[in-house]
C-alpha cells in the first residue's frame, strides 16, 4: 500500500475516538450576525460531523454510490476536469451538439418528463437550487459560528463550489469532452442557489423553527483492503408541522433517497420518522449522441431518529447501485463525550457486508466481510 495513503488512513482511524472541539475559533465571534437556522454547533448526531471537509467529501463523491467504481485514489480526475472546464468555458458548441431545444425543455425549464432523457430539470431545481442552496446557507452559519464573521458568504460559496466542481468531475465518468449537465448546474442552478439563499426573505422562512431544513448526510469511509470510498452521500431533510398538532410533522428527504413520511415527537427533543419513496439507483445514458441521462428509480423506505433535527440513527433499505440496507449510527448514541464515534453497516446486494467507524471529522475507515467475486 502506498505509504502516504497508509499514513492518512491511520490518522483517520485514530481520530475516530478523539473529540474535535465543536468550535475552533479563529477570531472573536460577532454574535450580532451569527444565525442558527440550519446549523447550531451541536456535538451529537450528524451535525457533530458536519464541516467544510466532510461536506466536500460527501457531496463531491455522492454519485459514486450509483456505480461500481469508487476507487477515489485512481478516478478520472484529469479527463473529468477537462470535460467540465471545456463545457463551462465554451458552452455554445456543447449546447448546439446537445440541442438547444433539448437543453431548454430537459434541463432548464420544467417542460419534459422522465422518459427519453427528459426531466433533468427536476434534480436541478430540487437538489441544486433548493437543497444545495440550504446547504450553502448552513455552511455560511458554520463559518460564522467558528469565528469567520468577516466574509462567511465568500467562504461558504467557495466551499460549496468546491463540492459542486468535484461532483461534476466525478459525474463525467471520465468521458470526453462535453458535459451539458455540468454546464447547466454550475452556471445556472448552483450559482442561482447562492443568489437565492442570500435573500433575506428566503432565510427568514425558517426563523420560527417550525419549518426545518437540514442535512442528513452519510459517513464516508475509506474501505479496506479495496481503498474505495463507501457510504458517501448527501441527503437533505425538510419537515413541516401538521395543522392542529404539536407532536406530528410531515417530512421528506431528497438526494441519496427521495422519501416522504411522517415524524412523531417522542420527547421534547427526540423525533422518530418513518418514510417511503424511491432510490435513484443509477443514471444510465439514454441517448449516446447527446449524452442525455435518466434515473432508474427503485422502491425504498427509511426510518430515522433525530434530536433537534440532528440525525442520530438512520435505516434505509436501498442506497445506490449495489447498496442494500444501510444503518448509520452517529456520534452521541454509543459511548460518551469524546469517545462516541459514528458507526455504520451496509449490506451489499450481491452478497457481503460493509461496515465502518467514523471520526468527528466526518470521515473514517471501513471494511467488508465477503462479497461476490469481482464486486468489492
Amino acid at each position: 500500500m502506498n505509504q502516504r495513503i497508509l499514513i492518512t488512513l491511520c490518522a483517520v482511524l485514530l481520530g475516530a475516538c478523539v473529540h474535535t472541539p465543536p468550535a475552533v475559533v479563529s477570531a472573536p465571534v460577532d454574535t450580532a450576525r451569527v444565525t442558527h437556522r440550519f446549523y447550531a454547533s451541536r456535538d451529537y448526531g450528524a451535525e457533530a460531523e458536519f464541516n467544510p471537509f466532510s461536506l466536500v467529501v460527501n457531496g463531491g463523491y455522492d454519485q459514486l454510490r450509483t456505480g461500481p467504481h469508487r476507487e477515489v485514489f485512481s478516478l478520472w480526475y484529469r479527463s473529468g476536469w477537462h470535460s467540465v472546464w471545456h463545457s463551462v468555458t465554451d458552452p455554445e458548441p456543447v449546447l448546439r451538439h446537445y440541442g438547444w431545444h433539448n437543453w431548454i425543455v430537459h434541463e432548464v425549464f420544467p417542460l419534459s418528463g422522465k422518459g427519453s432523457g427528459g426531466g433533468q430539470w427536476y434534480p436541478n431545481y430540487h437538489l441544486h437550487l433548493i437543497a444545495g442552496g440550504m446547504t450553502y446557507a448552513r455552511t455560511v452559519e458554520w463559518y460564522e459560528q467558528h469565528g469567520f464573521t468577516s466574509h462567511p458568504e465568500l467562504l461558504g460559496g467557495a466551499t460549496v463550489y468546491a463540492w459542486y466542481l468535484l461532483t461534476e468531475v466525478v459525474e463525467t465518468s471520465g468521458t470526453c469532452c462535453e458535459d451539458e449537465d455540468g454546464l447547466t448546474d454550475l452556471l445556472l442552478f448552483d450559482s442561482g442557489s447562492i443568489v437565492l439563499w442570500n435573500q433575506h426573505w428566503m432565510k427568514h422562512l425558517f426563523d420560527s423553527g417550525r419549518l426545518e431544513f437540514t442535512d442528513w448526510p452519510g459517513q464516508p469511509s475509506i474501505s479496506l483492503p479495496s481503498k474505495r470510498l463507501e457510504n458517501a452521500y448527501m441527503m437533505a431533510m425538510f419537515r413541516a408541522p401538521i395543522p392542529h398538532s404539536e407532536n406530528w410533522k410531515v417530512m421528506t428527504t431528497m438526494g441519496d433517497a427521495f422519501l416522504v413520511g411522517i415524524s412523531r415527537q417522542l420527547t421534547p427533543k427526540l423525533w422518530l420518522s418513518a418514510s417511503g419513496g424511491w432510490d435513484p439507483a443509477e443514471n444510465p445514458v439514454v441517448d449516446p449522441h447527446s449524452g442525455a441521462k435518466t434515473a432508474t428509480l427503485l422502491p425504498n423506505a427509511g426510518v430515522f431518529i433525530d434530536r433537534d433535527g440532528s440525525l442520530l440513527l438512520s435505516v434505509i433499505s436501498k442506497g445506490g447501485g449495489d447498496n442494500g440496507t444501510m444503518v448509520n449510527l452517529y456520534p452521541g448514541v454509543l459511548g460518551h463525550g469524546p469517545f462516541s464515534p459514528g458507526l455504520w453497516v451496509q449490506k451489499n446486494r450481491d452478497g457481503g457486508v460493509r461496515f465502518g467507524i467514523v471520526s468527528r471529522l466526518g470521515i473514517g475507515l471501513g471494511w467488508y466481510s465477503h462479497t461476490t467475486p469481482g464486486r468489492p
